[in-house]
């Protein structure tokens, strides 16, 4: 089953109970420790850290002279090493410079991604040091954690060399299954389990063990004997973290379990448990419910057990073969719909500036703490304690057009700063984030109360001062400036958790206009904002290369160097490094180093709000995404550095898919990309009756209801069942003779609980990614209903229609805007819905839990009542709505491949579905979101596409074949942002051009169309789309 591994978990311990501590004295002088027994695994492999003064790198390059150092006075701070492959770990080696850790935690992962504590140390003392900490187990990433710097350390974390230790894994030997009764049969079969490594409690060593993930009820081990054999017997020897009540089942299909045996009260501390069984079975299963009183920890089991006499064959019975019945869906004439904002705003109040009566021109923009400028990669993350105080208001007031030359930019922070902001102002170099006006602010205004708020400043820009430039502010002319912050009513203030000093957005004018702008440049502006004013800007930063780790500068200004499996530069002499070439946008004539657009940041080009975003939405935005990125089960904030959330820790309490909204959409992007042979991960299995309402809307199974959940975080509720998807190859030609291949899905349930019976209706969906959502939600209803043709009157072979829905909450009638098959009206609903059925948390909009009318347990068992409140419901409501559309970048939109594949676009119908330009009118209550013209590529209906594509969820072929059309905008950032380009409701297309052929139905023309157009055609088709 699927591993499930949501908590950090304790050091293992040794045999005294105690987590072994090493301290070498005498630093890193004293030269490099050797430890017995085991290889050093870590020279040279890939490294990352969660900031780098000096890179992380340094800290695996086997050199002593050479370190990492993390940004300063910022705890935690991690740094991570990829190993490759995964190895037995003997003990970790930290070779420390003065300015060390007093406490830290080494973890390891198998995926990067889930990480099990498996050592910490505490009490170190500021020094050069050496420590050595004992580790056990088999990880393929090494991360050490540290918590706390030692007293006197006021700056960061800093390592010479960071030794990971250990041998490889071996494989066991194949043995031939016995052909005598009562023999230990397991040490013949393969192992699985819910989590962690279970081929270890079926190895005959009773030195090693399973040990499940931390925390988790309920947890499962099952054991493949390879054949079925008649049994009598299971025995198994715990360690101390056991189980209190477990069940031991029997299967010969993997499937289908039945139970064979059941023990109760079992008691914390090392055991055996002898469980008498009957029955000719291949599969047994150990499904631990409960743990023991006391255990903190999992499941942990030294070896499992199975005795029985030879191998016998169950009789073959072929399952009867039943075809559901076909349902014809109602007919869509009757669009009985609310509008979902019931006020039409003057235009004016969308407008974030105004004209005074002198002629000044006042523009009003927000902004949040940025760890360094927009320049450099750190600037499109979040820096730690985002949420807290980190934002402030900005007022442009532009005196030029009344001819005065004076710039005044009014600052109000939520928090004081200690000394007085910087103002810079003029660029001199965009690639480097230098100004020619480096200057203060003018003067503090307002003072700060005691709680630090209510400050103001104002900054006086009264020259034009970019090279060459006369300092006159001529109307017309662009300006840019950015501030500097330090943040705390006194230096050292601790109230301001985390870093202090923090830089901003870079804001970009025009003299004598209104507004913010992403580049100086009108007629480019026009063409890359996909989102009217609030775009969310392209990713600017680039990675800064040392000077002595180019490999080589070419003569079509670019660079060759090595780069991490991060991007980042590495040592040109790093074995494990990827040589690069990327254009040079900075060289080397102030500077010791090149700047280079790798896009080493690209990945964080969904994170960004809107351009538009005003201060009392920044604010619920901040705190919006702090609940986007908690996991509902702990409270643990998913990136490290941030504190707990403990009012949402423990609000998913039952069944789930995953315990946090970032754990579906990963960056704010899609999903993980579904693997052949594998269970899906981030996908969500839809669920159902294969009966639909009166509006076509598929109704909830009996049993499992509207989602297959896989996870359970209750013992009473056993978790559902996971789907596994297998591909087989669809080969087609293009009309020129060029050949490509599809993968077809296949799904195939494994069921935990099998009380609910077969289920024939699902479908699996892939997250989307959640940029310009608010736009959407903004559209009005005559915007979307303008291309609504159910018939295709006008003949053109499209007939897409408006999708009618029903509000949980209200119970009123909307058109449909969000999902795969535009199923929930507003993002409150859709928000509402992901919480219940995939997170397992109630909210005042669905107060009960997603379980079937059948569902005894789930029912019995579930929180009941709002778990999530109204305010936190809110506030990650206004994060989806602010999240700007991704902007499309000013180096590819006039590309002459580009421009004419936007033709091509036209040329073979895709633009009479993916409507390139909508205007969301002026009714949606937040007014960053009123009276744009946005580029999203959808019409917002639902099509018929085809019977390769349709799902199974319900009886209605003619339902199951229809998805709404799916913007297209940030459509090129897929693979930059999630690491892979699968693309459509399931994740089967592996790239653009795979999603194209995958288009029947309606589309079925613009499929043939495509594959008409000769290869470069083809290939100016799909530039376009990558630049979008």
């Amino acid at each position: 089953m699927k591993k499930q591994a949501y908590t950090t978990t304790p050091v293992k311990p040794n045999a005294l109970g105690l987590a072994i501590r090493t301290l070498a004295l005498g630093g890193l002088a004293a030269g490099l420790v050797n430890v017995a027994h085991a290889d050093l695994l870590s020279v040279n492999k890939t490294a990352t850290a969660s900031s780098e003064m000096q890179a992380a790198a340094y800290a695996f390059d086997n050199n002593q002279n050479t370190r990492w150092e993390s940004a300063h006075a910022v705890d935690p701070t991690s740094i991570s090493v990829d190993l490759g492959e995964t190895y037995d770990l003997d003990s970790i080696v930290v070779h420390w410079e003065a300015a060390n850790a007093a406490s830290y935690t080494i973890e390891g992962s198998d995926n990067g991604v889930n990480w099990t504590q498996i050592g910490t140390y505490t009490g170190g003392t500021f020094g050069n040091r050496t420590d050595t900490v004992n580790v056990d187990g088999n990880y393929r990433h090494v991360r050490l954690n540290g918590t706390q710097r030692s007293d006197g350390n006021a700056w960061g974390y800093s390592i010479w060399e960071l030794e990971v230790h250990g041998t490889e894994v071996t494989e066991p030997p194949v043995v031939e299954p016995p052909t005598e009764p009562g023999e230990n049969l397991a040490i013949y079969g393969t192992a699985t389990a819910s989590s962690g490594n279970a081929d270890v409690a079926i190895d005959n060593n009773a030195g090693t063990r399973w040990e499940s993930d931390h925390g988790i009820d309920p947890s499962s081990f099952t054991l493949d004997l390879g054949a079925t054999y008649s049994l009598n017997q299971v025995v198994i020897d715990w360690e101390a973290a056991n189980a209190k009540v477990y069940a031991i089942q029997g299967s010969n299909d993997g499937t289908n379990f039945t139970t064979l045996a059941n023990y109760s009260g079992g008691e914390f501390g090392t055991r055996t448990d002898t469980l008498n069984i009957a029955g000719d079975y291949r599969y047994v299963r150990l499904l631990g419910t409960e743990r023991s009183d006391g255990n903190a920890w999992g499941y942990s089991i030294w070896e499992f057990k199975v005795y029985g006499g030879g191998k016998t064959e169950p009789p073959v019975t072929e399952p009867p073969v039943t075809e559901p019945p076909v349902v014809e869906p109602p007919i869509f004439t009757d669009l009985n719909y609310q509008p979902l904002f019931n006020n039409t705003h003057s235009p004016d109040t969308a407008q974030e500036w105004y004209t005074k009566p002198d002629g000044t021109v006042v523009t009003i923009a927000s902004g949040r703490a940025r760890s360094r400028h927009e320049s450099e990669d750190i600037f499109y993350t979040f820096p730690t304690h985002y949420f807290e105080h980190r934002t402030f208001e900005i007022e442009i007031h532009d005196h030029t057009p009344k001819g005065q030359n004076l710039v005044e930019v009014f600052y109000h922070p939520e928090y004081a700063n200690y000394v007085p902001p910087g103002c810079r102002s003029s660029y001199s170099n965009v690639w480097r984030a230098d100004f020619n006006n480096n200057a203060g602010m003018d003067e503090k205004l307002q003072t700060a109360t005691p709680d630090g708020k209510g400050e103001r400043w104002v900054c006086r820009i009264q020259r034009d001062a970019h090279n060459g430039d006369d300092g006159i502010l001529d109307v017309g002319s662009w300006m840019e400036f950015e501030l500097q912050q330090f943040l705390g009513l006194y230096e050292g203030d601790p109230n301001v958790r985390g870093q202090a000093v923090y830089y901003t957005d870079t804001y970009r004018f025009k003299l004598g206009q209104p507004g913010i702008y992403i580049v100086g440049d009108e007629a480019m502006e026009e063409k890359i904002r996909a989102g009217g004013r609030a775009t969310a800007p392209y990713v600017k930063g680039g990675d800064s290369v040392p000077v002595n780790e180019v490999i080589s500068v070419n003569g079509d200004n670019t660079l060759t160097y090595k780069v991490m499996a991060n991007g980042k530069w590495t040592q040109k002499d790093n074995p494990n490094g990827t040589v690069v070439t990327f254009p040079i946008r900075d060289g080397i004539e102030v500077y010791d180093n090149y700047v280079v657009a790798s896009g080493v940041a690209d990945w964080t080009t969904y994170f960004r709000e809107a351009l538009n975003i005003q201060w009392d939405t920044h604010n619920a935005f901040m705190q919006g995404r702090r609940v986007f990125h908690t996991r509902m089960d702990t409270g643990v904030h998913e990136e490290v550095g941030n504190p707990d959330f403990p009012e949402l820790a423990n609000i998913a309490d039952g069944l789930m898919v995953k315990n946090s909204c970032l754990g579906c959409h990963v960056n704010n992007g899609r999903g993980i990309a579904p693997q052949n042979g594998a269970l899906l991960d981030t996908l969500v299995v839809k669920v159902g009756s294969g009966a639909f309402d009166n509006l076509g809307q598929p109704q909830p199974h009996s049993y499992y209801g509207g989602v297959l959940q896989n996870l359970s975080l209750d013992a009473a509720v056993p978790a559902e069942g996971s789907v596994r998807v297998t591909y087989t190859a669809q080969n087609g030609t293009f009309n020129d003779g060029t050949g490509y291949s599809l993968q077809v899905p296949t799904y195939s349930l494994e069921m935990n609980d099998t009380n609910g019976g077969a289920i024939q209706h699902i479908s699996p969906r892939m997250p989307q990614n959640i940029t310009g959502l608010g736009l959407l939600e903004a559209l009005p209803e005559n915007e979307i209903l303008a291309w609504h043709d159910p018939d295709d009157s006008n003949g053109d072979g499209i007939s897409g229609r408006a999708n009618v829905v029903t509000s949980p909450e209200t119970g009123q009638q909307f058109i449909g805007r969000f999902g795969w098959k535009a199923s929930s009206a507003s993002l409150r609903d859709f928000a509402a819905t992901a919480l219940s059925g995939d997170m397992g948390v109630n909210t005042s909009v669905l107060p009960n839990a997603d379980c079937g009318a059948q569902q005894t347990a789930c029912i019995q068992n579930s929180g009941q009542g709002v778990e999530l409140s109204d305010l936190r419901l809110n506030e990650l409501v206004v994060y989806l709505q602010a999240l700007g559309a991704p902007s499309r970048r000013p180096e590819t939109v006039d590309q002459p491949m580009v421009v004419a594949g936007e033709q091509r676009f036209t040329d073979i119908g895709c633009a009479s579905c993916h409507r390139p330009e909508m205007n969301t009118g002026h009714k949606h209550d937040l007014a960053e979101l009123r009276g744009n013209v946005i580029r999203p590529y959808t019409d917002m209906l639902l099509h018929d596409m085809g019977p390769g594509l349709a799902d199974s969820l319900t009886q209605a072929p003619e339902l199951n074949r229809e998805w709404r059309t799916a913007p297209l905008w940030g459509l090129g950032m897929n693979l930059a942002v999630n690491g892979h380009d699968n693309l459509l409701h399931d994740g089967r297309a592996r790239s653009i051009e795979e999603a194209i052929l995958w288009h029947g139905g309606e589309a079925q023309a613009s499929n043939n169309a495509y594959k008409a157009l000769s290869a470069q055609q083809r290939a100016e088709l799909i530039a376009f789309l990558r630049s979008l």
